[in-house]
């Protein structure tokens, strides 16, 4: 593990945040799937609200 964190700290643009563990991984793509799920739920609402777009001359 100790390996793993230093590999990402020396490259050039590291990750914000290490996952570290299969099962870690999974846990976090899971939530993360989830709230991308309900985003997707809201999206016919969401751009309902959109201003209408004025048309260029």
């Amino acid at each position: 593990m100790t390996d793993a964190m230093i590999a990402v700290a020396d490259q050039p643009d590291p990750p914000r945040r290490l996952v570290l563990g299969g099962a870690s991984y999974h846990a976090i793509r899971g939530a993360l799937s989830a709230r991308l799920d309900e985003l997707e739920a809201q999206r016919q609402i969401a751009f309902s609200t959109d201003a209408p777009e004025e048309e260029s001359t």
